[in-house]
Parts: C-alpha cells; sequence; structure tokens
C-alpha cells in the first residue's frame, strides 16, 4: 500500500503541474497577440473577413471557455491544427522531435563521463595545478552565455578555420519513420559545433559537483581503510567513491538532460537547426497557438518523466532508497 499511495500522489502531482503548466502557458500565448493578424492578409482583409476568421478559430470565445475546450481536446489527443503550417500540432512537435534528441543525448554522452572523469581526478588532486586549472575553467564555462559560447563556437570552428559547418542539420538518413542527422557524416560533421555548445556547460557542472563529493568521500574513515588496505587508487574511485556520488551525479544529469530537450532554444536558433527549441521560437513569434501549447505540454511531460526515472535509479544505485521505499 506504501508503494501504491507513493505512486498516486508522484501522479497526483504530476497531474496538478501539468495542469499548472497548461494555465500559465495558455494565459501567457493569449495575452502577447491576435494571431489572426499573421494569418489574413491585412492591406486586403475587411472587418468581416477578419471576423470570420476569428470566429473560425474560436477565438471570439471567452478565454475561460478556450482553456476549457483545450483541456478537453488535449484529453483525447488532440492539440488543434497549427495555424501556419495546417499540419495538426502535437504531430508537427514529434516531427522535430528527432533533430532535438539527438543532440541532446549525444551532448550529454560526451559531458556525462567527460565531467566525471574529470571530477574524479581533480577531487583525489585536491589542491593542485590540475585541479585549480578545472576550476578556473569550469566557472568560466558556467558564466558565459550560450548565444556567446555558440558564436565563439561558429567563430573558431567554421569562419577562422572552416573545419565544420555554421549551420543547418546537413544529410539526414531515414530510420523508423524519421530523419536522423546522427546517421550520415555530412549530419554528424552538422552536429560538432551545437553539441559542443550543449555539453561544454554540463561538463563544467558536473564536474565541479563530481569534484566536491570525491573530496568530501576521500575524507570519510572507510577510503582511509580502504587506502590502509592497499587498494590502488584507481579501484577506489571506480568502487568506492563512484557509487558514494552517483545520487546526487544521476540527479543532475537527469535534470540537466530535461533542459536540453526543453531550452536548447537559442544554440538551436544560432545554429539554424530544426529541433523542438526552434519550432517554439518560431511559434511565438508567429502567435501560433496550437504549436506552443503542444511544445510546453511535450516539455513538462518530458520533464515529469526524467524526474521519475531520476527517482526509480535512485533506488538500483542506493540500497537507503529501496529500504525507505
Amino acid at each position: 500500500m506504501t508503494l501504491i499511495s507513493a505512486a498516486l500522489g508522484r501522479l497526483s502531482q504530476a497531474s496538478l503541474l501539468l495542469l499548472a503548466m497548461s494555465l500559465i502557458g495558455f494565459i501567457g500565448i493569449h495575452s502577447i497577440g491576435n494571431p489572426v493578424f499573421n494569418i489574413v492578409n491585412i492591406e486586403t482583409a475587411t472587418p468581416e473577413d477578419i471576423q470570420r476568421a476569428t470566429v473560425a478559430l474560436g477565438l471570439d470565445q471567452p478565454i475561460w471557455r478556450q482553456y476549457v475546450l483545450f483541456i478537453g481536446n488535449v484529453v483525447h489527443g488532440n492539440f488543434g491544427t497549427s495555424y501556419i503550417y495546417h499540419l495538426p500540432a502535437l504531430r508537427l512537435v514529434m516531427s522535430k522531435l528527432p533533430a532535438t534528441l539527438e543532440l541532446a543525448c549525444i551532448a550529454m554522452l560526451i559531458a556525462a563521463p567527460a565531467g566525471i572523469g574529470v571530477g574524479l581526478l581533480a577531487g583525489r588532486r585536491s589542491g593542485t595545478l590540475f585541479d585549480r586549472s578545472v576550476l578556473r575553467s569550469s566557472v568560466f564555462a558556467l558564466s558565459v552565455p550560450s548565444f556567446w559560447l555558440s558564436m565563439m563556437l561558429i567563430l573558431v570552428g567554421a569562419i577562422l578555420t572552416g573545419w565544420f559547418p555554421s549551420g543547418g542539420r546537413g544529410a539526414t538518413a531515414s530510420f523508423m519513420g524519421q530523419e536522423w542527422s546522427v546517421l550520415t557524416r555530412d549530419g554528424v560533421w552538422h552536429m560538432v559545433l551545437p553539441v559542443l555548445a550543449l555539453a561544454i556547460p554540463n561538463i563544467a557542472l558536473i564536474a565541479r559537483l563530481s569534484r566536491s563529493g570525491t573530496i568530501e568521500v576521500e575524507s570519510l574513515d572507510f577510503t582511509r581503510f580502504c587506502r590502509a588496505k592497499g587498494l590502488s587508487s584507481l579501484r577506489i574511485l571506480l568502487r568506492h567513491t563512484l557509487p558514494n556520488i552517483s545520487v546526487p551525479i544521476v540527479t543532475i544529469i537527469g535534470l540537466q538532460f530535461g533542459g536540453m530537450l526543453a531550452f536548447a532554444v537559442v544554440v538551436e536558433s544560432i545554429f539554424s537547426w530544426p529541433g523542438i527549441g526552434k519550432l517554439l521560437i518560431d511559434s511565438i513569434q508567429l502567435l501560433d497557438r496550437p504549436v506552443v501549447m503542444a511544445t510546453l505540454t511535450f516539455i513538462s511531460v518530458a520533464f515529469v518523466v526524467l524526474n521519475a526515472l531520476v527517482d526509480l535509479f535512485h533506488a538500483v544505485l542506493d540500497p537507503r532508497v529501496r529500504q525507505s521505499s
């Protein structure tokens, strides 16, 4: 019963979170302008044309009624049709998901092992030149804005050296009905700079967290006992230190991965990467309300699911979590 109650509690919290997000997003997108003026030709449209378009889109209804109708449609999996692209909004979002997903996955596959490895070595060699260098470089990587980092990568990697393309997705290959850049050499070449723009700050964040955890664990009695038994430093790091610092690291990796899916807006816009973030920005500028709401809902669900997976992984890593559950 305890597990069932906990699951029901998490489900109710997730439902309230999604409901609050939808309400805030709905009110926000309805307060910044009238999408009708982006649909009809203002120069030739008559007031009757504008009124007919408003009624056709259901925008003549009070906002509370529009929200109730929206929630009713969402329950049935219908987010409406895009005002601009004339496609189902959810299908349009899902068509952009592979582009964002491959960027986020590859960036985290680089950031997680690199950050953990650097953090473990820096914590093991606390106070040395290597440790101070890691601290300073991580502060710099976390301090610079993502748009500046992206532009510097374009300047160095594309303009000055000409090694990588400055934008676009490049050639793609079809797999399971979706187009993927990672399956072609040209696509991979186009991914290098945006992946680095996403990975570098996360390497710095994970490295700092790993370093502080390593320093704390290295000072505990059981670590000194392992050294006294004659265990090698590498064995102590991998078999004893890493498992003890894994819970906060897994948490930050899960949250940062969700952040990549949700907030890679700047990187996707600068590199002209056709993912969910760029679609969200374009839809907000065009006041394409169904696409905006479908995108925000998908992002919220992704965060909820990732948090649940992180909690589950905690139970796998830490026996104390399993016992308390």
